[in-house]
């Protein structure tokens, strides 16, 4: 049996359609993207049945890729400044304890709730404002 010709048609408007809403699911790139991640990874933590969940993985990513690249770029208003390694004690900041990437989501998520107004720009700044500017140490 053959199929009509216009459902190749339809089909591809379809893929063509609900591809871009996949894509934009697949990347933080405002700070209420990376509330939903986080609260994904939170979720995870509290009832971990099956695979961890895709939103999750993006959180820890997140966070990883923001304090790898913390360590060798810092802002300065909107410049922003290389560093050379290795750094004083004043160009970093403890962290209390070793902290899994589950603690650094609340992290977040506490911050997103004190200002929700991040939550509408750049990921980068719910991120700034809830781990600070310096890089851990």
């Amino acid at each position: 049996m053959r199929s009509p010709p216009g459902t190749a048609f339809l089909l591809a408007l379809a893929v063509m359609t609900f591809a871009p809403a996949a894509e934009a699911a697949s990347r933080i790139s405002t700070g209420g993207d990376l509330v939903a991640a986080c609260r994904a990874l939170s979720e995870h933590r509290l009832n971990p049945q099956g695979p961890t969940p895709r939103p999750a993985l993006l959180c820890r990513k997140y966070i990883a890729g923001y304090l790898a690249s913390a360590n060798y770029v810092r802002s300065n208003g909107d410049a922003k400044e290389a560093l050379d390694l290795p750094r004083t004690a004043e160009d970093c900041v403890s962290i209390d304890g070793p902290q899994s990437y589950d603690q650094l989501a609340s992290r977040i998520l506490r911050q997103a709730e004190w200002q929700p107004a991040l939550l509408d720009r750049p990921a980068v700044e719910l991120a700034r404002a809830a781990f600070g500017p310096k890089p851990p140490c």
